[in-house]
C-alpha cells in the first residue's frame, strides 16, 4: 500500500512539473509567480498524501504518535470582574484640630483612650484672653452703674434722652465685647466631636499649634468603608448598587457587599472616579488604611464555552485557535480549529465561536502538535 501511494506521489509531481513548464517567453517576474504556486499545490499534496499514508498505515502509529491528554468542553456560567486596589477608611474618621493658633498648654488623652462628643482632649494657651476678659468685666460694672442712673433718671424725666443712650450703648458694647473674647476662649480648647478612640496625637506641649496642620485624631471604628479608585473606561458598566467581592490579604478572607458611593467627579488628571462600599457595622476589626483588593461582578455570561486562555495560539496570520482531537479510523489526530474570543478574566477565555459541546480539547502536550498530527491518549 505504501509503494503504491509512493509510486503516485513521485508520479504526480513529475507529472505537474514537465507539463507545467512555464514558457520561455514569459519575463521573470511572472515565471517566479508562476512556480511559487505550483510549490505551493506540490506542498499541500504531498501533506494529504502523507495523511493518506498515516491514516491506512496503523503500524506507525504508536510510533509516531504524540501522547496528550484531553478535557471534554463544556458550557457553563462565566462571571467576570473588574478588580481594584482599595483602601480602608472610616465614615467618622476626624482629626480635632485647633480653631486658633496658640502654645499646646495641657493634653488630657494618649493613643487608645475612648472619647465621647464634648469631651475635652488638650487646651492652648488663652491667659492673654483671660486678663481682657478681666478687664471688660471691671470696666463693664463701671459702665453697668452709670446705665442705672441714667436709667432712673430718664424714667423721672431728669437729663437728657442723649446720655441715657450713651450710657446705655457703653454697657452694650462692653457686653458685646466679653462674649467674643468668651468666644475666642472657647477657641483655646480641643473637644472630641464624636463618639471613637484616639488613633493619633498630633500636638506636643509646649510647641505651638495651628488649626488644621495639627490636633488630635479620632476614629470610630463602627461605621468602616472600602474607597477605591475605578478608571472611567468602566463608568457605563458599573452602577450604585452593583455586588461587589472585597478581599483582606492579611487575613486571606473575602466578604461580599455592595457599591454605596460613586463620585459624580472625574480626576483630570488620573481619569478615576472614587467608590465606596460599606463594611458590616459594629466590626472593630478593619483599620482605616487598611489595604484590600475589589472584584465588582459587571457580567454573567450563562452557558458560555470557557478554556484556559493559556491553549490559545497564535498562526502566523494571526489568527486565534486551538487544537481538539478526532478519531478517525480507529486514530486519533490533533486538528486545528479557529476561534473567536470573548470575554478574558481570571486566566480563562469565553470562545464566542470555533468551539462546540463535546469537542475534545488537547490540555497537555498541544505547544508541540500540528494540524493533523497523530496524538495517543
Amino acid at each position: 500500500m505504501k509503494l503504491r501511494i509512493g509510486t503516485l506521489l513521485v508520479f504526480s509531481l513529475f507529472s505537474m512539473i514537465h507539463c507545467s513548464k512555464p514558457a520561455e517567453n514569459k519575463d521573470p517576474k511572472s515565471k517566479l509567480a508562476e512556480l511559487k504556486t505550483q510549490v505551493k499545490e506540490i506542498n499541500q499534496q504531498i501533506k494529504e498524501l502523507q495523511l493518506q499514508i498515516a491514516e491506512s498505515d496503523t503500524s506507525i502509529v504508536q510510533a509516531k504518535s504524540k501522547l496528550v491528554i484531553l478535557d471534554t468542553l463544556k458550557k457553563r456560567e462565566f462571571l467576570h470582574y473588574i478588580e481594584l486596589q482599595g483602601m480602608i477608611d472610616s465614615r467618622q474618621n476626624v482629626l480635632a484640630a485647633p480653631q486658633m493658633p496658640g502654645v499646646v498648654t495641657s493634653i488630657n488623652v494618649v493613643e487608645g483612650d475612648r472619647v465621647s462628643p464634648g469631651q475635652i482632649l488638650a487646651t492652648l494657651d488663652g491667659s492673654t484672653i483671660r486678663k481682657g476678659i478681666d478687664e471688660i468685666k471691671t470696666g463693664w460694672s463701671m459702665a453697668n452703674t452709670m446705665f442705672e442712673k441714667q436709667k432712673r433718671l430718664w424714667e423721672q424725666n431728669i437729663g437728657s434722652e442723649a446720655q441715657y443712650l450713651q450710657a446705655k450703648n457703653n454697657k452694650e458694647q462692653l457686653e458685646q465685647k466679653q462674649k467674643t473674647l468668651e468666644s475666642q476662649l472657647a477657641m483655646t480648647i480641643i473637644k472630641s466631636p464624636i463618639y471613637g478612640v484616639v488613633d493619633e496625637v498630633k500636638i506636643k506641649l509646649g510647641e505651638m499649634a495651628s488649626p488644621g496642620l495639627s490636633g488630635i485624631r479620632v476614629v470610630n471604628g463602627s461605621e468602616m468603608k472600602v474607597q477605591a479608585k475605578l478608571s472611567d473606561s468602566y463608568l457605563s458598566k458599573v452602577k450604585k448598587g452593583d455586588k461587589v467581592l472585597i478581599y483582606f490579604p492579611d487575613s486571606d478572607s473575602n466578604l461580599e457587599s455592595k457599591i454605596s458611593f460613586i463620585s459624580k467627579t472625574i480626576n483630570p488628571t488620573t481619569r478615576t472616579l472614587i467608590i465606596e462600599a460599606d463594611l458590616p457595622k459594629g466590626n472593630q476589626n478593619y483599620l482605616s488604611n487598611q489595604a484590600v483588593k475589589l472584584k465588582i461582578n459587571n457580567g454573567i455570561i450563562k452557558d458560555a464555552l470557557v478554556i484556559s486562555s493559556n491553549l490559545i495560539q497564535k498562526s502566523i496570520n494571526g489568527e486565534n485557535y486551538i487544537l481538539i482531537a478526532e478519531e478517525s479510523n480507529g486514530s486519533w489526530f490533533a486538528r486545528k480549529r479557529n476561534i473567536e474570543m470573548g470575554i478574558e478574566y481570571n486566566g480563562e477565555t469565553q470562545i464566542k465561536s470555533g468551539l462546540k459541546t463535546g469537542d475534545q480539547i488537547i490540555i497537555s502536550g498541544f505547544s508541540e502538535l500540528v494540524d493533523g498530527q497523530l496524538i495517543s491518549l
